[in-house]
């Protein structure tokens, strides 16, 4: 094997449920060309799924395939690799000691994403495929993407993504799961289709203002049933027609997998991917009006590759991460029905004051979106639980997905979105005090903000104009015009003013003047 000429050589090895993967690219003439592809058997998930741990003989067995692919890195000129692992990492009680092991071993790192992060990165690829110039036309979409371990739809619409959601089981795990009772009934087609329907039937898609007619799926066994049905790869696309697909599943439906393997030329474990597989995708089928189903083909380490190769790609897909978990906040404030003006509002303030505070706070543009999504979701509570509805948002936050962001984060939120004038962060509260001393210290900074921007709103009528914000030595100059009564903002401005002040060492003054006409 010889590095071809050109730009800087990367690698991506990818550590999925059946097998360790690597992919040795690079970047010539503008596009990302792959110099190798290795892909090396290793049956983790079905350890990880009925034994809850990964062995030490599959821990020893990965560790040798890493430094065989070690080696071939140092071949092509490797400068830059990330190792990345998924939903059997995840889900390994004994994670840490395999990291920690393959650490001291083999001296790498791996990269445990979260089911948020994974599914992000595979939504940004999906989106690109399909913003070229010969890409086939959507409108509203449902976006899955079905793994071995789990499954993520996200609805898109009106060229963003809305809503999000994450599924703790995939085609291997069903498998494992209902293994069983296939072997105890000949209508096992029924008991899936019950199973299946309890939990994806669930999901409760936002509504939107014109159908979701669109259906895009990618994952491990896609391409497995593209082939089956004999589906053309036109442009790294398979077009397959949905009722296809449900023909496909009711031919083998009443069939075992040594029956499916020889009539469609696959091994049994393939068969028993694709039986579990075509089950998924019908029931996510379902939730759209979708006549057919555009499958990119997509893998993770396609984004994860590009990321390492193109240095702008990390900031275009912080972007979209960003403009996408607002929708999705936006979304879930509607669901929740509150007051939409009062959130921007507060939202637009807070944002002021961050900007302003940058060299006092010392926060990066990631927290300022942390900020901007409590100030949108702060109000959910009210839906649930008037009396108690501080803790009713702090419950219906930190047990949401929100677009591309990981558990730790969202339950961060949770805690910003959580206080008002009457109450501060405090080591009385057994949740805060169980956060890390950094953790406790970034909630301080952004819930000082946040209490301050909802305070000048806090009639929920938006009674302040052209809001400016000035640092002038210790204070803090937030000046506004109103020709209305602001006596309430006032009150919980100076409420929250001293918190403020205990964590900054700079003290808000708000001075309201009368709008002139």
């Amino acid at each position: 094997m010889n590095k071809k000429r050109g730009g800087k050589v990367v690698a991506v090895i990818d550590i999925g449920s059946n097998a360790v993967k690597m992919r040795v690219a690079q970047m010539q003439n503008n596009v990302v060309k792959d110099l190798d592809l290795l892909y090396s058997p290793l049956r983790l998930g079905h350890e990880v799924f009925s034994q809850g741990k990964i062995s030490f003989d599959s821990l020893r067995e990965l560790s040798a395939t890493l430094r065989g692919y070690s080696q071939v890195m140092t071949e092509y000129g490797v400068s830059q690799y990330k190792i990345v692992a998924t939903t059997v990492f995840r889900e390994a009680q004994n994670r840490a000691y395999v990291t920690d092991q393959l650490k001291i071993q083999n001296d790498m790192t791996i990269e445990v994403l979260e089911d948020d992060q994974e599914k992000t990165l595979i939504y940004s690829e999906i989106l690109r495929n399909l913003s070229e110039p010969d890409a086939p036309k959507i409108g509203n979409a449902l976006v899955a993407y079905i793994g071995t371990g789990s499954i993520g739809v996200a609805l898109y619409s009106e060229q963003r993504m809305i809503f999000s959601q994450n599924i703790s089981i995939g085609s291997l795990k069903l498998h494992d799961l209902l293994r069983g009772i296939q072997d105890e009934t000949p209508e096992f087609y029924t008991v899936l289709d019950e199973y299946l329907n309890g939990i994806i039937g669930r999901i409760a898609l936002p509504p939107t203002k014109k159908p979701v007619d669109s259906l895009i799926i990618t994952g491990n066994e896609m391409e497995l049933i593209a082939k089956t049905l004999q589906a053309p790869l036109k442009k790294k696309r398979y077009l397959i027609d949905a009722s296809q697909m449900e023909q496909l599943f009711t031919t083998i439906r009443d069939m075992p997998p040594e029956k499916i393997s020889l009539l469609y030329d696959m091994s049994e474990s393939e068969a028993e991917l694709l039986y579990t597989s075509l089950a998924i995708y019908l029931h996510i089928l379902r939730l759209t009006d979708a006549k057919r189903i555009i499958s990119p083909k997509i893998d993770l380490w396609d984004a994860v590759a590009r990321q390492l190769l193109i240095s702008k790609s990390k900031a275009e897909y912080d972007e979209h991460v960003r403009t996408s978990a607002l929708s999705c906040a936006v979304t879930l404030a509607q669901h929740y029905q509150c007051n939409h003006a009062h959130l921007e509002t507060v939202r637009s303030f807070a944002c002021l004051v961050f900007d302003k505070l940058k060299k006092i706070h010392g926060l990066s543009n990631k927290r300022r979106l942390l900020l901007e999504l409590a100030a949108l979701l702060h109000e959910c509570g009210y839906y649930v639980n008037s009396k108690y509805h501080l803790r009713s948002t702090f419950d219906l936050i930190k047990n949401t997905d929100i677009y591309g962001l990981t558990d730790e984060e969202v339950y961060l939120i949770a805690h910003v979105a959580r206080y008002t004038e009457f109450f501060v962060p405090s080591y009385d509260d057994r949740e805060y005090a169980a956060l890390s001393e950094k953790s406790k210290l970034l909630v301080s900074k952004l819930v000082a903000i946040f209490r301050l921007a909802n305070a000048l709103d806090k009639s929920s009528k938006q009674k302040l104009q052209d809001v400016k914000v000035r640092l002038q030595e210790d204070t803090l100059v937030i000046t506004a015009v109103s020709d209305q009564n602001v006596s309430l903002e006032k009150w919980a401005f100076d409420e929250c003013a001293p918190f403020f002040e205990e964590v900054f060492g700079i003290k808000p003054q708000l001075v309201v003047k009368p709008l002139m006409f």
